[in-house]
C-alpha cells in the first residue's frame, strides 16, 4: 500500500490560524475644499460650486455670501465669520490668498440645498 500524502490545511483553517489584522490608520481631518460636499460644525450640507476661486470674486463673495467659514489649520476648525467682521477679515487675508507664505488661504464657493451660498476660505499653514 502507497504512503498517504500529509494532510493540507483547508483555506478557513489558514485563515483561521492568521494573526489579526492592525488596527486601520485614524482618518485624519478632510479639508472641504477636497470634497465635493461637506457638513458644517452647525449641520448645515454644502456642496461645492468652485474653487479654487479668482481674487475679485472672492472679495465680491466675502460680502454678498449667505456665510462666511474660515477652515482653520486646513479645514480642521471652523471658525464662522458674522456679516459685520467680513470686511475686516477680508483685508487681513486677502494677500495671502494662493500665495507662497504661511499661512495662505485658499476661497471655495459651496451651496445648500435650500439655495444659500457660503464662501469657505481654507487656511493653508
Amino acid at each position: 500500500m502507497p504512503d498517504r500524502r500529509p494532510r493540507k490545511a483547508t483555506l478557513a483553517e489558514l485563515v483561521a490560524s492568521l494573526p489579526p489584522a492592525p488596527d486601520p490608520p485614524g482618518e485624519g481631518v478632510r479639508s472641504p475644499a477636497g470634497r465635493e460636499e461637506f457638513i458644517d460644525d452647525e449641520g448645515q450640507l454644502w456642496r461645492k460650486v468652485r474653487g479654487p476661486l479668482h481674487r475679485r470674486l472672492t472679495q465680491r463673495l466675502a460680502t454678498q455670501a449667505d456665510a462666511l467659514i474660515i477652515g482653520e489649520a486646513g479645514g480642521g476648525q471652523f471658525r464662522h465669520v458674522p456679516a459685520t467682521d467680513r470686511l475686516a477679515t477680508w483685508n487681513q487675508i486677502k494677500d495671502r490668498l494662493m500665495a507662497e507664505c504661511i499661512p495662505s488661504y485658499a476661497p471655495y464657493e459651496f451651496v445648500s440645498t435650500d439655495g444659500l451660498t457660503l464662501l469657505y476660505i481654507e487656511e493653508n499653514c
